[in-house]
């Protein structure tokens, strides 16, 4: 079997929705990309399609990774790698991960991340033996809000949008997940929202939906330790009520305490956050 690798730019979007449908097939859970869920999903992740690449067997089409490079930190993230069902378990997954860190290497990149499900051993099993390593657990919750109540008025403040990344630079773990930095959340388009009472802060999507996604929630360092997080958590379910609230699982194992004091279930899929030092 003959393997080449060439740029995903080189390929139009179709093409390349069909490509990633196609490594995803019979997945763990399953995924499904329409054009305009790649488009959103190149925007929202920074994804370079440049620095993507197609996987060809015997000039095939056989496999996708897409790469989202933040060259001013020398980092980027493997944000999908997926391979054709008939290309699988024949060493095509190995032979791609090397060309991807190659590629990395030669950008200049010094680290390499990436969240994979935790409950999907061969991947889990394939970037270990390419030098990754675990950083933490992430995890995911999910919560029916109670149908409003008579209760006091709902203390939380509408803050701007932008002003999120210089909250999470100033107040976040160093090693948050790709998706939860604050130049990710910067990407998110109204309606998104960020709340604060006093020195908590949430990002949430659309908060007049059915569903409603928790991007981030942040406590000042100085005042930590008081339950801000969960009163925080408990505002917003009180003021949007009869909502279901999801985390998704990317939220680091050691806040859970904070949701389920709040009322959050932990979800059965957890996902491990992995890092490469090039």
């Amino acid at each position: 079997m003959d393997l080449v690798a060439k740029p995903a730019s080189n390929y139009p979007v179709a093409e390349l929705v069909d490509v990633l449908n196609r490594g995803f097939e019979n997945y763990f859970i399953p995924i499904r990309f329409t054009t305009s869920t790649f488009s959103n999903m190149l925007r929202k992740d920074g994804i370079d399609l440049s620095a993507s690449r197609v996987l060809l067997a015997d000039q095939i089409p056989c496999g996708i990774a897409l790469i989202a490079p933040r060259g001013a930190r020398r980092i980027s993230r493997l944000a999908a790698m997926g391979i054709a069902k008939e290309t699988r378990g024949k060493g095509a997954g190995s032979w791609f991960m090397k060309e991807i860190l190659a590629d990395a290497c030669g950008r200049g990149d010094r680290e390499m991340v990436l969240e994979v499900i935790e409950q999907n051993e061969p991947a889990v099993k394939l970037y270990q033996n390419h030098g990754f390593e675990t950083v933490r657990r992430l995890v995911g919750f999910i919560c029916q809000g109670d149908e409003a109540q008579e209760s006091e008025t709902s203390q939380l403040q509408e803050i701007d949008l932008g002003e999120i990344n210089r909250l999470i630079a100033q107040h976040g773990l160093p090693d948050l997940p790709w998706q939860l930095s604050g130049e990710s959340i910067m990407q998110m388009n109204p309606p998104a929202h960020v709340y604060r009472d006093g020195q908590a802060y949430i990002a949430i999507s659309n908060p007049e939906a059915e569903h409603v996604a928790i991007w981030s929630l942040l406590v000042a360092p100085e005042a930590r330790g008081n339950g801000l997080g969960t009163r925080l958590l408990e505002q917003a379910l009180m003021t949007w009520a009869g909502k279901t609230w999801h985390v998704p699982a990317l939220c680091p194992e050691e806040f859970q305490r904070v949701f389920e004091k709040a009322g959050f279930q932990k979800e059965s899929l957890s996902q491990w956050q992995m890092r490469s030092i090039l």
